[in-house]
């Protein structure tokens, strides 16, 4: 029986073959993607496909549809975010600071005018009806926080309260 022939040839037939520069070859073969023999050349036929084989990988129709996939998925979570807003379900962050800081600014004002409110209706009182008193006065002004409305966030309600909360 005949022994098959294999094609060898040198960087440069394989480079000319490919379309490529002979430095391109050696690249290639650098990084394990063509075979060099111990001789150092190559097998024409093994080289040629070995070559194809990576050029035309589906790696990049993976990433490809990878890269599809996820922009699809973060329009869809856009879109999802966009109808939260829509329905008051979630808020932009900066408002958020905005309507707490202006919520906690007032509170802070409302507690520091206790001792001076209070004042001339606790004196001459007893220890209990001080501390009753006071913190009636407190738990009132708490309660004022616990008054959420999903449209206080809003862009709307921001822009038409240049001066935050009122003062209670």
């Amino acid at each position: 029986m005949a022994k098959k022939i294999i094609p060898r040839g040198s960087g440069a037939e394989l480079a000319r073959l490919l379309g490529l520069t002979d430095r391109r070859v050696r690249q290639l073969a650098d990084q394990d993607v063509l075979t060099r023999q111990p001789e150092g050349d190559y097998l024409l036929p093994e080289a040629i496909e070995e070559y194809y084989v990576y050029k035309f990988k589906s790696d990049e129709e993976v990433d490809y549809m990878a890269e599809k996939a996820k922009h699809e998925k973060a329009k869809r979570e856009m879109a999802e975010l966009e109808l939260q807003k829509r329905r008051n379900e979630v808020h932009e962050a900066e408002n958020v600071r905005i309507v707490m800081s202006d919520m906690l600014s007032n509170l802070r004002s409302q507690l520091l005018g206790i001792p001076a409110k209070m004042a001339p209706r606790l004196a001459d009182r007893s220890a209990d009806y001080i501390a009753g008193e006071l913190t009636q006065e407190i738990e009132d002004r708490l309660t004022e926080l616990c008054d959420y409305s999903p449209n206080l966030f809003s862009d709307e309600a921001l822009e038409g309260d240049d001066d935050g909360q009122e003062n209670s």
